[in-house]
């Protein structure tokens, strides 16, 4: 009796194996997890735990998130050349530092030069002779507004911006979107990582098993109750997410820096956070209705993955840069 047992529980061992091995191998071929596969290039951020993470400095052909090859600064900003980017201020230079999510740092986009903020930094230099421009972008994966508030009182000052801009989309009223890093430097969900504890030697082993991304993005929201836009932006009133946009300009107001908040567009809607912006007199410009010029193939980076492709970005930069000009926010405080 126990030797059939036996029998039973080694076949059905081997046919969990077996099948486990050709699910792993349809999963490679089909593609769908490539784009959460990335190298470590994150570090914890000592001056103050409101933000989390940043990037490793001197990054060289590191893999990001959506497949994107990124070199880092000496700030561990994307930057198309690794190394030092902040040399000394030139009289004619403009300096503009923006901060945002995994969008406007260009997740999904391979090339740098893809990114909008490099196309904008392109067109203002193209479209204006007074000044030289130089973008600063801040913007890492799964930032809250809470955490790009932090950020410009704790970092971006330091390049002596003029223009300091926030680029969101609806999620980023969530602040429980941040998850935190562990010691090698990958991002973790904290709410996964209840299951295995985010130091576990086990996740370098993990991370390599492509099969285990289609099954976390399969049982995640079955896990945990996700929120989607309504929950977030609901429609009777404002996310108490929403006094970190006003921290953002009160601190842009007390140094004296030009600034604006950036919606930018994405698969949701800002709902009522527009006309907020214009009834509490925040700078602010509403490019979510962008997303009305593409299609859905057109907008997304890949089939698999819903960051916006590289000529939405294009289409960001070149409307980012008609709004700087238009509105005459070229003007230096220095």
């Amino acid at each position: 009796m126990m030797r059939k047992l036996l029998k039973k529980l080694l076949f059905a061992f081997y046919l969990l194996v077996v099948t486990s091995i050709v699910l792993e191998i349809g999963v490679r071929l089909w593609g769908y997890s490539e784009r959460h596969i990335s190298d470590p290039i994150y570090m914890p951020f000592e001056l103050t735990q409101e933000i989390p993470y940043v990037h490793k400095p001197n990054l060289v052909n590191a893999r990001a998130r959506g497949l994107a090859i990124i070199n880092t600064d000496s700030l561990g900003l994307r930057a198309i050349i690794s190394g030092d980017r902040r040399a000394t201020r030139q009289d004619n230079e403009y300096r503009i530092a923006i901060v945002g999510d995994s969008m406007t740092f260009g997740e999904g986009v391979i090339k740098t030069e893809d990114t909008f903020p490099q196309v904008l930094e392109d067109i203002l230099n193209q479209k204006q002779n007074t000044f030289r421009v130089k973008i600063f972008n801040f913007s890492a994966s799964a930032y809250s507004v809470q955490v790009m508030a932090a950020l410009l009182r704790y970092r971006m000052l330091d390049v002596e911006p003029d223009l300091v801009i926030m680029s969101i989309i609806p999620q980023d009223f969530d602040l429980s979107r941040t998850p935190s890093i562990d010691a090698s430097g990958y991002l973790t969900d904290n709410k996964m990582s209840t299951l295995l504890p985010k130091d576990s030697s086990l996740r370098p082993l993990l991370r390599k098993v492509h099969l285990l991304y289609l099954l976390r993005d399969i049982i995640y929201p079955r896990l945990y109750n996700t929120k989607n836009d309504e929950d977030i932006l609901w429609s009777d009133g404002l996310p108490q997410s929403y006094s970190y946009i006003k921290q953002f300009a009160a601190t842009a107001g007390q140094h004296r820096i030009a600034y604006s908040i950036v919606l930018l567009p994405s698969q949701s809607s800002f709902m009522n956070i527009p006309a907020q912006l214009k009834q509490d007199q925040i700078s602010s410009v509403d490019l979510s209705p962008l997303r009305d010029e593409f299609t859905q193939e057109q907008f997304q980076a890949s089939s698999f993955d819903t960051h916006p492709s590289a000529q939405v970005h294009k289409r960001i930069g070149e409307s980012l840069g008609e709004y700087i000009l238009e509105n005459r926010l070229m003007v230096s405080q220095k």
